[in-house]
């Protein structure tokens, strides 16, 4: 089996290592914890029990947001959330284990990108392992009760989850239940419709939503068992979760100018419970299923993981439309009722026609499965090869309709059956005495290819360097080439028209409603990705972990299927089909479905460090001993053991883009991303900081988490009316105050178990400024409807029995 290179031992070592003499060295034995992950590449962090505790979170998909800065990848495209492990093995999603409560994990370990072949994930993902305890029990419970320090809305949250560990045997059953109220314009004092309407009717500001009104429930249990005597057999897991969502949106009222034969004009709104007009919605209901199974065995020296997963979701939702005020704009005109007459008489008229609500449904069915081998078949001088072969299939699909388009149904299928492997190819090996000079290097491979049954074939595959030049410097090279395909909504989405829709016209400098056309666009093509990367990987010789990481990103992309940009004057002048003027020049309609660019470009620089060190407490002071990567061993929620002491920990990352520009086709034009062209309604900033620390201390702890963005702009044309746009710096900073109940009040039985916290998020209620050449905020920017949330207070109180 391969091992850790040497730089990596020191933080794998039990807390008891046996030290000796040998020839004038010393030599430290440290016995391996089973489930640790095995490869060349060294750990990003190592994270123990009593670190663990120190964050305060209740479950693990809480502990990954906090570890977002070690664990999300610096690739642009994207990768997302990490690949997961248990005990070393993969997994069937990270579901099995979102639910599972912090103080069930004895270990965490976060692994480079590299990593990812070594279990047949993507090779711009990195990976976390989390290491079970052997035996553990838990049931608990968690309310949260949130609201934003503007008012206007609240949140509730209740949650709940048991778990039982008996060695490689696991059962874990979870609900949570999530409720949002509803935020208007009003109750932030704003309003996307620039009209004041005639004095008495209604404000359409009090019936168009900021925040929607919501509910989510989610239901999920997971069993593992092991099989046969001792686990020889395997495991086999089951998952199952079914969840249901509920949003409904008000998106303002009718509304119409009213303009009789002799010139009297007002704006009306058209609001009247008796008649039954009130604000126009958008209803939408979703529910959805997923079943899992896997299953992990040992076959002579290799392993096999097989996983199977069905997913079913079913979204439907109704939208009113506008009401037709045609009729009772003529009748107006012609004098036979009253422009300003009140609004129960304009809809008791029967001049205005009822609205029409139309209505969309979405099934969406997918079932995927992958069969991934491990082993070592033949041994090197410097070590064993590793090899991973995986094969899987696919299939998604989609089946759609609206009632705004019954012609324009949609079914859409995928297939799509995979095959690939990755080979590890240790050349020199300082464990191994082979070239022991050069240090441990070691040559990743990887290839793979995909059939999809409505696209064709495309390949992927990867090369990549890992050379530990010492036990703690660890430089990494690799490149990724893959061929995308763009997704099946993309392809082949119904063509829906939005009316109502609020844009910024970087022509004309105004906010304005216009129709808005989004579907599938069958004539995208596949994506051609050539990536690079170069990384540096330093353990730093103070403090318990100390750790320095330099990334270099190098990314190339032609064929780039994409979302429809926003509309700045570069990208109307790209696509003059995709838009819609009056013969005044102002915006009518815009075509947003999808567009393929003919390259886009990247190079960014993403380096930081991350420091832990404990704090000693009075039991601790004067013996402190141990070394790095110590562990503790208590099930509670302080210190391992109960000891009193505690710690703390910085990790702090900059990205800075060095390039970002895309060639819309051939002939042009280039955007510079980064130099006053956008492809969104937030520009591309050239610097962003992330910040997580925190301080943890006989059962107080204080965690702190950052974002700082640095400024862009947008430019306007030079045709008359046009404006550039000023996206300033910001940064935003959370905080979340814990106690351990149970440490501060020992003889309150009730609160043996329990934890109270406060969280502030966005504690400064900073939101980005955004200002025309003038000075001046667009409607569409005002800070109420980029972040209507703003400053958000919660408070929680989570109970384990």
């Amino acid at each position: 089996m391969l091992a850790f290179a040497a730089s990596a031992a020191p933080a794998f070592a039990q807390e008891d290592p046996v030290a000796g003499m040998e020839d004038n060295e010393i030599v430290v034995t440290a016995e391996r914890i089973r489930g640790q992950v095995e490869a060349p590449q060294a750990p990003i962090a190592v994270l123990e029990e009593d670190e663990i505790a120190s964050y305060g979170v209740a479950s693990l998909a809480e502990l990954i947001d906090e570890l977002a800065p070690q664990t999300g990848s610096a690739r642009g495209r994207g990768g997302g959330r990490p690949a997961f492990l248990v005990n070393g093995r993969r997994v069937n999603g990270f579901r099995e284990m979102r639910n599972y409560p912090p103080e069930a994990i004895r270990r965490v370990e976060i692994l480079p990108e590299e990593v990812a072949l070594r279990y047949g994930f993507r090779p711009d993902q990195r990976v976390v392992n989390f290491i079970l305890k052997d035996n553990f029990v838990s049931v608990s419970g968690d309310v949260e009760y949130g609201f934003p320090s503007g008012g206007g809305y609240s949140t509730n949250e209740i949650e709940g989850s048991f778990l039982r560990i008996d060695g490689d045997n696991r059962l874990n059953i979870a609900f949570e239940a999530e409720d949002s109220s509803m935020l208007t314009e009003a109750e932030r004092d704003v309003s996307s419709v620039s009209a004041t309407p005639l004095t008495g009717d209604a404000d359409p500001a009090a019936y168009r939503s900021l925040v929607a009104d919501s509910r989510d429930l989610q239901l999920n249990a997971n069993w593992t068992k092991s099989l046969g005597e001792g686990g020889l057999g395997g495991a086999i897991t089951l998952s199952a979760t079914a969840t249901r969502s509920d949003n409904l949106s008000w998106r303002g009222l009718d509304a119409v100018t009213l303009t009789d034969g002799g010139g009297n004009s007002a704006y009306r709104t058209l609001y009247d419970e008796d008649s039954g007009f009130g604000p126009r919605i958008r209803d939408t209901k979703s529910q959805g299923f997923e079943l899992g199974v896997s299953y992990d065995t040992r076959l002579g020296d290799w392993g096999l993981t097989a996983t199977t997963n069905w997913a079913h979701d079913e979204t439907r939702t109704f939208t009113d439309a506008s009401a037709d005020t045609a009729a009772l704009q003529d009748a107006v005109a012609a004098g036979t009722i009253a422009y300003d007459a009140p609004v129960a008489t304009l809809l008791s008229s029967g001049l205005v026609e009822a609205r029409d609500t139309y209505r969309a449904d979405t099934n969406t069915e997918s079932v995927s499965s992958l069969v991934t081998v491990t082993g070592h078949p033949v041994v090197l001088p410097a070590g064993e090869l590793s090899l991973v072969l995986k094969a899987g299939y696919d299939w998604n699909g989609i089946d759609s309709s609206d009632t705004r388009n019954p012609l324009r149904d949609a079914k859409l299928t995928r297939g799509d059956a995979s095959g690939g492997f990755s080979v590890g190819v240790p050349i020199a090996s300082r464990r191994e005495g082979f070239l022991s000079a050069i240090g441990d290097l070691t040559l990743d491979l990887s290839g793979g290819v995909n059939h999809l049954s409505d696209f064709g074939t495309l390949f992927d595959g990867s090369a990549g360097l890992n050379w530990g030049v010492t036990e703690k410097l660890d430089l990494q090279a690799s490149y990724i080439y893959r061929e995308a395909a763009p997704s099946l909504s993309q392809l082949g989405a119904p063509q829906v028209v939005t009316t109502g829709s609020t844009v910024y016209d970087f022509t004309t400098g105004q906010t304005v409603l216009v129709d808005i056309l989004s579907g599938g666009n069958p004539d995208l093509v596949a994506e051609k990705q050539k990536d690079w990367k170069f990384s540096l990987n330093w353990d730093l010789p103070v403090l318990e972990r100390s750790r320095f990481i330099v990334e270099y990103y190098d990314e190339n992309s032609t064929n780039v299927s994409s979302s429809f940009p926003v509309l700045t004057p570069a990208i109307e002048t790209a696509f003059p089909d995709r838009v819609v003027r009056d013969s005044d020049g102002n915006l009518v309609s815009i075509d947003q479905r999808p567009v393929t660019f003919a390259s886009e470009n990247g190079q960014r620089i993403r380096y930081g460090f991350d420091i832990s060190d404990r704090i000693a407490g009075k039991e601790e002071e004067g013996a402190r001993g141990g070394g790095r990567g110590r562990g503790g061993g208590g099930p509670g929620m302080g210190p391992p053991g109960g000891r009193s002491g505690g710690r703390w920990n910085v990790a702090l990352y900059h990205t800075w883009r060095l390039q970002q520009d895309v060639l819309i086709s051939a002939d042009g034009p280039s955007l510079d991303l980064l130099d006053g062209d956008s492809l969104t309604s937030s520009p591309t900033a050239r610097h962003e900081i992330e910040l997580q620390g925190g301080v943890f201390y006989n059962g107080i702890g204080l965690r702190l988490s950052g974002n700082y963005y640095g400024g862009s702009s947008v430019d306007g044309s030079t045709s008359a009316g046009s404006t550039s746009l000023d996206f300033h710096d910001y940064a935003t900073f959370d905080a979340r105050l814990f106690v351990d109940l149970e440490r501060q009040f020992k003889d309150v039985d009730f609160l043996k178990g329990s934890r109270f916290s406060i969280r502030v998020d966005n504690i400064f209620d900073a939101q980005q400024r955004v200002t025309d050449e003038f000075g001046v905020v667009p409607v569409s920017y005002l800070p109420d409807f980029t972040d209507p949330k703003g400053r958000f207070i919660e408070f929680d109180f989570r109970k384990r029995f």
